[in-house]
């Protein structure tokens, strides 16, 4: 039986780029494969398809047939590692809380802890015009998503 850890070992071996890491992999019972890759730069298509064929010449279809997507993490999806929030300071997110709070705002900082977001009081229901910083802990976040300007 195939299983992500099998996919994730292969895969952190052919990811040779220290840019490069995987941010998510799922393997369902029908044996389909869903492989999604993130980089501090970007995700190039030679990327996705060499980790690919990795995993194609690793695992034999006539012994386990399977499906197989890799993919590199969308600006629409959520953000799901910490290490992704480091490319997106200076931009506009919007982060929901544990607690069903939405605040949107600009990525400030990212520690190993937290990331600050500067929310602006035109965006809240607020007494004063001052921006407010908040400070959460990925653990806090429900979701959070990049806002997309055109």
């Amino acid at each position: 039986m195939i299983t992500s850890k099998n996919i994730r070992d292969v895969v952190e071996e052919t990811l040779n780029n220290d840019d490069l890491y995987i941010v998510e992999v799922t393997v369902d019972l029908n044996n389909r494969i869903k492989v999604i890759l993130d980089s501090d730069k970007t995700v190039s298509i030679t990327d996705c398809i060499s980790v690919n064929r990795a995993i194609e010449q690793h695992f034999d279809r006539d012994e386990e047939d399977f499906s197989l997507e890799v993919t590199s993490a969308g600006l629409g999806q959520p953000l799901v590692l910490l290490r992704q929030y480091n490319k997106l300071i200076g931009k506009k997110l919007e982060i929901t809380v544990d607690n069903g709070l939405k605040l949107s705002g600009e990525l400030k900082r990212v520690n190993g802890e937290y990331v600050e977001l500067l929310e602006e009081a035109k965006k809240r229901k607020a007494e004063t015009n001052e921006p407010l910083l908040h400070k959460l802990t990925l653990g806090n976040i429900k979701q959070a998503k990049a806002i997309i300007t055109i």
